[in-house]
C-alpha cells in the first residue's frame, strides 16, 4: 500500500489458503504464497493473514454473519466460518474491523444482470469502501475539499465508532469491531455542529513537541479517545519464518489523565497469547490507538500525545507527523474569541501569544500602518498543538502592527 493514500483490504477467507501472487519485498517483486498450511491447527486458527493483508496504514476488512435484528451487543456479532485471522507477525492488530460478509444480496461478477446471495470477505470488505466513501461525501458537503480529509482520519473513524464485537476491546478475531457507518457520520456532524473541532481534530506534530487539550466528560456516558497516523514505510525483515521485528517507525503514545490525576492508557494485545483478552499498556506496535473510559468520573480529562525517539518521515529524515485525533462522549465546548495578547518586544523579536483551539491552522500577520489595506503574513501556517499559542516574529519598524487569522 502507498503509505501516503488511503487503502483498503479484503482480507480473503478460507482461513487465508486462497490468495497468492506478487508482492514488493526490498525494492524487488517476490512471489508471495498464501498463509503457511500447516498453520491453522497449531494456532488455532491465528496468523493467518497473507502478506498483503497486513499494511499498516490500510484498513483490513473481515466477514461476519448478518446480524438479523440489528446490533444489540457483542454478543450478537458472529464470525463466519471463513474470515481470516490476525495478527501480524510484529503482532499488530489486524484485521481493523468486521463487516457483513455472509449471504450478502449483490451483483455477480460474471453477469453484470445477474442478482444473488454470495459469501466472503469480498462482500463484507466493498460494503465498507462504499460507506466509508459515503463519509468523505458527507465530510465534503460540510467542509468541502480544501483541505481534504485525512487518510488517518478516514481510518481512524472505522475503528473509533466499530461496535464490540467479542467483548470490550480489540482482539485479532474481529480488530476493534464491527464497521458502524451511521455512527462514523453523527460524528462527523456532532463535530461540524459544535465548531471548534470538539471529536475530530487533524494535527501536525513536531519532532520533540507534543499535543495536549482538555476534555469535559460526565459520568452519564462512556468517554473515548483515538489517535491514527499514517506511519512512513517500516524496514522488510529478512526473508524467515514468522519475523517479529517491528514495523512501526514513528511511536506515538496516547495517555488520558482524569480529574484525579489517573493516567488511562490505551488497548493492547499480546501477540503471544493471542486468545488473551485485550489489556490497556503502552502500545509499541500499531499506529492507532484507543481509550475507553466505561464510567469516566465527571470533570476535565487531560488528552496527551507524546512520542518515544525522533520523528521521521519516508526518507527517514526528521519530519512533522500528522496525527489524526477522534473523541466521542465528551461534552462540546465553545471557540475561544480570536485575539492576541500584548506583545512581548525583545530587541528585534516579538513574542505573540492567543487562546487556540487543538486542530486549527493559524498565521500571524503584519503590517506598519493601519490606514493603509493589505496585511503582509509573519509566519507561515501554525498547527495549534495545545490551546495556547506562543510565537516569535520580527519586530521589524515594518511590522509595527500584528493580527492573528484562522486559516481552518
Amino acid at each position: 500500500c502507498d503509505p501516503s493514500a488511503p487503502c483498503l483490504i479484503d482480507i480473503t477467507g478460507a482461513y487465508g489458503f486462497r490468495l497468492n501472487g506478487l508482492c514488493l519485498n526490498g525494492g524487488g517483486l517476490v512471489l508471495a504464497y498464501d498463509a503457511h498450511p500447516n498453520d491453522y491447527d497449531p494456532h488455532g486458527g491465528y496468523d493467518l493473514l497473507p502478506p498483503q493483508q497486513v499494511c499498516k496504514n490500510g484498513l483490513t476488512v473481515g466477514a461476519v454473519s448478518n446480524i438479523v435484528g440489528g446490533y444489540s451487543g457483542s454478543g450478537s456479532v458472529a464470525m463466519s466460518t471463513f474470515s481470516s485471522w490476525g495478527p501480524t507477525d510484529d503482532g499488530r492488530i489486524k484485521p481493523d474491523v468486521v463487516a457483513d460478509g455472509v449471504n450478502v444480496y449483490s451483483t455477480f461478477a460474471t453477469n453484470a444482470t445477474s442478482y444473488g446471495l454470495d459469501s466472503g470477505t469480498s462482500m463484507a470488505a466493498p460494503a465498507v469502501a462504499g460507506s466509508l466513501d459515503l463519509l468523505v461525501q458527507r465530510q465534503t458537503q460540510l467542509y468541502g475539499t480544501n483541505p481534504p480529509m485525512l487518510s488517518s482520519t478516514l481510518r481512524g473513524l472505522a475503528i473509533h465508532t466499530a461496535d464490540d464485537a467479542d467483548g470490550a476491546g480489540p482482539d485479532y478475531k474481529f480488530g476493534w469491531g464491527l464497521f458502524d457507518t451511521k455512527s462514523a457520520a453523527l460524528l462527523i456532524q456532532s463535530n461540524y455542529v459544535s465548531q471548534s473541532l470538539a471529536n475530530i481534530k487533524e494535527v501536525r506534530l513536531l519532532s520533540g513537541d507534543y499535543i495536549e487539550f482538555p476534555v469535559l466528560a460526565t459520568n452519564t456516558k462512556p468517554l473515548r479517545v483515538t489517535i491514527c497516523w499514517t506511519d512512513p514505510p517500516g524496514t522488510p525483515a529478512a526473508f524467515s519464518l514468522n519475523p517479529t521485528n517491528r514495523m512501526l517507525v514513528n511511536d506515538l503514545d496516547l495517555r488520558v489523565v482524569s480529574p484525579t490525576s489517573t493516567t488511562n492508557l490505551p488497548w493492547v494485545l499480546n501477540p503471544a497469547s493471542v486468545t488473551n483478552a485485550a489489556t490497556t499498556g503502552d502500545n509499541f506496535r500499531d499506529n492507532v490507538e484507543r481509550v475507553d473510559i466505561t464510567n469516566p468520573a465527571s470533570g476535565t480529562y487531560t488528552v496527551r500525545i507524546t512520542h518515544k525517539g525522533t520523528l521521521v518521515n519516508s526518507s527517514n529524515v526528521v519530519a512533522d507527523q500528522w496525527v489524526s485525533v477522534l473523541f466521542s462522549g465528551n461534552t462540546p465546548q465553545p471557540q475561544p474569541a480570536l485575539a492576541l495578547g500584548k506583545p512581548l518586544v525583545i530587541g528585534s523579536n516579538a513574542s505573540l501569544k492567543w487562546p487556540s483551539v487543538v486542530g486549527r491552522i493559524y498565521r500571524v500577520q503584519s503590517k506598519d500602518d493601519l490606514g493603509t489595506a493589505g496585511w503582509t503574513d509573519a509566519t507561515g501556517e501554525i498547527s495549534a498543538t495545545k490551546t495556547n499559542v506562543a510565537v516569535n516574529v520580527s519586530a521589524a519598524a515594518s511590522q509595527r502592527f500584528y493580527r492573528v487569522v484562522q486559516v481552518r
